[in-house]
């Protein structure tokens, strides 16, 4: 059961494998800011952050939680950052306020509800939370659906679903499994919701998005 400190006014941002010279320079140039900086040579639990940043190389796994995740490197590395699955991309070099400003939209996004006919629509952890019902998924059905989430409208390529499950390239096993889990999608949202119908469609050649 997670215990996420919820009546604590500073989100908690877990600045992970971050040089100590950086860590107290961001500290004293956002003394004000409405966050707790708690530097870490592993990222905490999932219920101990609200936001994690991290070096791009790094992103791995720690983005398949229910924290979103900030990237930091160079240019080189914001595509597959973003196809790993961050939330957001601070490209070398950035300042303490760009990370400030940043992290405010993230955890503002992670907090969001969806509108659709049938109400607003929002994921508490692995649960689909709307006002006709809900719908318990399993982790990696909580990843797709929230990846498609953010990005509704806008089709999400099947390689990017695989990287945020921690496959290598789309092929085999890796691309029959994504198609398994958005099956098992649609018919828990359709359970949950029956006029939901389909709800993720898949858009040929481009990948799956929800309208």
């Amino acid at each position: 059961m997670k215990t996420k400190r919820r009546n604590e006014t500073a989100p908690t941002i877990n600045l992970v494998g971050f040089d100590p010279v950086l860590c107290e320079k961001i500290r004293a140039s956002l003394g004000r800011s409405p966050f707790h900086f708690s530097p870490t040579a592993e990222p905490l639990s999932d219920d101990q952050a609200d936001l994690f940043v991290v070096a791009a190389r790094h992103v791995g796994t720690l983005a398949q939680g229910g924290v979103p995740v900030i990237a930091h490197g160079p240019a080189g590395l914001l595509r597959s950052a973003f196809l790993a699955g961050c939330a957001d991309y601070l490209r070398d070099p950035w300042t303490p306020e760009e990370l400030a400003l940043r992290a405010q939209a993230a955890i503002s996004r992670q907090h969001a509800c969806w509108e659709f006919p049938w109400g607003e629509t929002r994921i508490d952890g692995d649960e689909l939370r709307t006002p006709r019902g809900r719908a318990a998924l399993t982790h990696h059905e909580a990843v797709i659906l929230r990846a498609l989430l953010r990005q509704r409208g806008r089709p999400v390529p099947r390689a990017a679903l695989a990287c945020l499950l921690g496959g290598g390239a789309l092929r085999g096993t890796a691309s029959r499994s994504i198609d398994v889990h958005i099956s098992a999608l649609r018919r828990r949202v359709r359970a949950a919701v029956p006029e939901a119908g389909r709800f993720i469609v898949c858009v040929r050649g481009q990948g799956y998005m929800v309208p």
